[in-house]
């Protein structure tokens, strides 16, 4: 692991543990994340180091308005660290929650995968029903907006050129340039049904980051969100069919209990293109081409 020794030299001085060994549980576009070993045993806790300057701190904001309106455990933060001279990442040590990965879990009995999407899906509306009255827009907001097309529209303009920054690098193809080129302009048509409440949502709310005790079929916590805000409660939903979320019925799930909007299909292919050409402008991993080629064919039928 790069960085190994800052890392345990931060973790000895703010917990009095020597570190012997870091287990890295898992990872994404922004950090990665160690459980740490000591000579005594493992830790109560997990350490999450960032790879992007500033999601540290918008987790830890998300993680305490989202673990208030949750159905089950979310992480509390333990302490941070931000990145200076000595050590050149950002750190947020979390407790450590028990659960399988949920995007690993497949259960061959109906009951079962109903059971565990029931909870999941409830979990989210639990979410979704908690409202901002004054209006939409990040957590941090000082002002917010009255309008969520207002909103979206001036972001959905910031990730374009952020877009045509990455097609003039060699990195995007000129094809999905195009494709989020005409999504904008049609972006009135596309987001033509009202929009009437600023709902809190996870960001990234997929299996992958649902903990499940397999034998019971239960969620035992929720962790990582990205993209915490005020928002359309249907932005949070392409997550859904991703991991293993078609083989429990996420979706389906989601909208015998709210049902979805008329143009729910085009909004979100549009939200899953554009959130995805964010994510990897702002951590710079390098970018799956195939995956958002089909991301940004799902828009297409739409335009």
């Amino acid at each position: 692991m790069q960085y190994e020794k800052e890392l345990f030299s931060l973790y000895q001085a703010k917990t009095g543990c020597a570190p012997v060994r870091a287990e890295r549980l898992g990872g994404g576009y922004y950090a990665d994340v160690y459980r740490i070993h000591t000579e005594t045993g493992v830790c109560p806790d997990v350490v999450k180091v960032y790879k992007t300057k500033g999601m540290m701190a918008q987790e830890c904001a998300s993680l305490a308005v989202l673990r208030a309106h949750a159905l089950f455990p979310m992480p509390q933060v333990l302490w941070t660290q931000t990145a200076e001279e000595n050590y050149p990442f950002d750190v947020m040590a979390m407790e450590y929650l028990a659960g399988a990965n949920g995007g690993g879990v497949r259960y061959f009995s109906k009951r079962k995968r109903e059971q565990l999407a029931e909870q999941v899906v409830d979990n989210l509306l639990a979410w979704h029903d908690t409202v901002n009255p004054l209006g939409f827009g990040a957590l941090s907001a000082k002002d917010f907006s009255p309008s969520w097309q207002t909103y979206y529209f001036e972001r959905a303009q910031r990730i374009l050129k952020m877009a045509e920054e990455m097609h003039q690098n060699g990195q995007l193809p000129n094809d999905i340039l195009q494709t989020m080129h005409t999504a904008v302009a049609q972006f009135d048509t596309v987001f033509s049904q009202p929009i009437r409440q600023a709902s809190l949502i996870h960001g990234d709310y997929n299996m992958w980051n649902v903990l499940v005790d397999k034998k019971s079929c239960t969620v035992t916590a929720v962790i990582d969100p990205c993209n915490c805000m005020w928002a359309d409660s249907e932005m949070d939903l392409y997550q859904l069919n991703n991991a293993n979320g078609k083989h429990l019925g996420l979706l389906e799930t989601y909208a015998k209990k709210r049902p979805l909007s008329e143009n729910f299909n085009a909004k979100c292919a549009f939200y899953e293109l554009f959130t995805e050409i964010e994510h990897y402008y702002h951590s710079g991993h390098p970018i799956d081409k195939m995956r958002v080629q089909k991301q940004a064919n799902a828009l297409k039928k739409y335009l």
